[in-house]
């Protein structure tokens, strides 16, 4: 294409952009109904009139496509430096009843809130001379009329124990029975403490002992619950869970059809690992499930301290899983 060729391709370029923006600039300053209503129609979605009449013709009627009534009403313009618009999310609320298909309800374990605070009490001293105050015996006693109401522990209410400075349960239970299985002898427990022991007895163990032995659990004995102390017995030790209601030792179990199961003479981690032994793979597969309800399941495979029970606690509100 020549030079001379493009020159007049721009100039005529340039000028029918002239012309195209001098009829924009006359349709802007036109003040006649018909031109409004167009405008008005286009801004609220319906389609732009082809042609306009004439401006000496009488207004043509024009229905605009607004079946809600909406008056026209512009977006202000964006403003540099405004922050864009953000929904605020609200935090939500834990869900802490639950409901099957059935119609039976329970309490979600891990949103059960607890009597202290587990983080600052690892660092206490075992004694019983502090005092809990007013708002956390209240609270305690809610969360164990709820826990009592939903589940089927059998367990006496007990005075207020010790204080939120060292040893002690705001709202004792001293269960007597989880569902059918009898404590033997009563357990002094806290109340999140008691409701992990039903669920992991209940919903775990007893399957278990059905499918073995074609016979359930009667009986669990156990070896110690509240006892405000040091975890080895010494006063260089840190605190026992114990010391809160917060553990339980298991000692041993009992079938309806009077099969007793002892941890410290049937348990044997060579016989679970090689399904040797229905005594000892029941005593594996049990101590197994009680670790999705406690933060601590400890057995004889941890150390010879725990030769004759299994120690379970709730731990510092589950920050941390030990399953041995």
């Amino acid at each position: 294409m020549s030079m001379r060729l493009m020159f007049i391709l721009m100039i005529s370029l340039g000028l029918s952009g002239a012309v195209a923006s001098t009829t924009l600039a006359e349709s802007a300053n036109d003040d006649s109904p018909t031109i409004k209503r167009a405008k008005l129609k286009f801004r609220l979605g319906g389609a732009r009139i082809a042609s306009q009449p004439p401006v000496t013709a009488e207004p043509v009627a024009v229905k605009i496509a607004n079946p809600l009534n909406f008056p026209y009403v512009p977006l202000p313009r964006y403003k540099p430096g405004t922050p864009s618009y953000r929904p605020v999310k609200y935090p939500s609320t834990p869900q802490l009843i639950k409901a099957n298909r059935r119609g039976e309800v329970s309490i979600v374990l891990a949103n059960l809130r607890r009597e202290r605070n587990q983080k600052t009490a690892r660092e206490l001293r075992p004694t019983l001379k502090s005092t809990w105050s007013s708002a956390q015996l209240t609270a305690a006693v809610k969360r164990c009329d709820l826990v009592l109401a939903t589940t089927n522990i059998d367990a006496k209410r007990l005075d207020p124990i010790g204080g939120a400075g060292g040893c002690g349960i705001a709202a004792p239970l001293l269960v007597t029975s989880f569902g059918a299985v009898k404590v033997n002898p009563p357990a002094k427990l806290n109340c999140n403490l008691a409701l992990a022991t039903y669920k992991w007895l209940i919903d775990k163990a007893q399957p278990i002992a059905r499918s073995k032995y074609k016979s359930p659990i009667v009986s669990m004995r156990q070896l110690s619950s509240f006892s405000c102390r040091s975890r080895r017995g010494s006063g260089t030790s840190r605190i026992s869970e114990h010391s809160f209601g917060n553990a339980l030792d298991v000692g041993s179990f009992t079938l309806a059809n009077g099969r007793k199961i002892s941890i410290l003479k049937d348990w044997s981690t060579t016989g679970a690992l090689f399904g040797i032994g229905k005594d000892a793979n029941f005593l594996f597969d049990v101590h197994k499930a009680a670790c999705a309800s406690y933060a601590t399941v400890l057995s004889p495979r941890y150390n010879k301290a725990h030769a004759n029970h299994f120690h379970m606690d709730m731990g510092r509100s589950g920050r941390y899983k030990i399953c041995k």
